[in-house]
């Protein structure tokens, strides 16, 4: 790769950061709880809420729900003691966000609602399972709830560092959001059932790509990346997209942990549960050419996978401290 290539990855990189940190509108309202059950933080705001929403969600259960001024704004502070009825009256607001056509991709699946991993393994540790505030996985980002997920890198290993390739899958057209786009050979997001990323990572491997359990477990540990935008890029990328504005996608606050898996050379995966059409073996200098910006859907990674395949070639020497942007580009993987 020649200098002025080398630059202009750096930068390709750096744009496809920023594009799942973009700054928010408009001043959000701080979402609270007034009662823990599990120790967490009360002072600290839970998530973050568009005030176009609020009538909507204080509606769906007026009693359970709490608008006050703060800080010459307001707060919505959800005021139930039990977490039994704060789960209650999260899954009212959240089927209300979906009838106002809110959320379009409901996913049936609940995720932790937390303020810090910690929260979720403490629980853990301490019962063998999380039972605490969760929330409807579709509803997530219109919460600004902090998500976590896992990413998997594929990799096969060539003779030379040029020679690796990665295992890539085409999303399914079926799936809600960002169909038929390019993603790991697994990923997910962390559901409440299941919330050590390790035991999640053996699961989805099995369950996405027909890996089994004892190349799953080989899985390394590398890191993670987070990122804090609005969720435009999946919103930009719905099955269902009419070309309307922004207003309702959300701001995420997501962590991936990510992971590097060996595969060996003469393993294929494939689909086993639907979630993607296909997988295909891809050089790593066409991975790398997935960062122009312009490409199709189809032939562009979901925003999010980028920023995880960029630790991957910052942390295999790919991106180097001589290239440009590479401080920018470290410092912007992890908001």
């Amino acid at each position: 790769m020649t200098s002025t290539s080398r630059s202009k990855l750096s930068s390709q990189i750096l744009q496809r950061i920023r594009r799942c940190n973009e700054p928010a509108r408009k001043p959000l309202i701080p979402f609270n709880l007034l009662n823990s059950g599990f120790g967490m933080n009360l002072e600290q705001p839970l998530g973050f809420i568009d005030e176009g929403m609020v009538e909507t969600i204080v509606s769906s259960s007026p009693s359970s729900f709490s608008l006050t001024p703060s800080d010459g704004s307001f707060r919505l502070t959800l005021t139930e003691s039990s977490i039994s009825a704060q789960n209650a009256a999260l899954a009212a607001a959240s089927r209300a966000l979906k009838e106002k056509g809110l959320i379009k991709a409901w996913r049936d699946e609940l995720s932790p609602f937390v303020n810090s991993f910690s929260d979720i393994t403490k629980q853990y540790k301490q019962r063998g399972r999380y039972e605490g505030l969760v929330i409807e996985r579709g509803a997530a980002a219109l919460f600004s709830c902090r998500g976590f997920g896992v990413h998997v890198n594929g990799y096969v290993k060539g003779e030379t560092k040029n020679d690796l390739k990665l295992w890539v899958g085409k999303r399914s057209l079926s799936k809600g959001v960002c169909p038929g786009m390019l993603d790991h050979i697994v990923a997910g997001g962390i559901p409440a059932s299941h919330p050590l990323p390790s035991e999640n990572v053996v699961k989805e491997c099995e369950e996405e790509a027909g890996i089994p359990e004892e190349i799953a477990k080989t899985a390394e540990a590398v890191g993670m990346i987070s990122y804090n935008g609005m969720d435009t890029w999946a919103w930009d990328n719905r099955a269902d997209h009419d070309g309307t504005d922004h207003d309702g996608c959300g701001y995420k606050r997501d962590v991936l942990f990510c992971y590097d898996l060996e595969i060996p050379a003469d393993f294929v995966p494939k689909p086993v549960d639907g979630e993607v059409s296909g997988f295909e073996l891809v050089g790593i200098e066409e991975v790398m050419k997935t960062f122009e910006a312009g490409r199709e859907a189809t032939e562009s990674y979901k925003a999010n996978d980028y920023l995880v395949i960029a630790d991957f070639l910052v942390r295999r020497g790919y991106v180097t401290p001589e290239d440009d942007d590479y401080y920018e580009i470290v410092q912007s993987l992890r908001a």
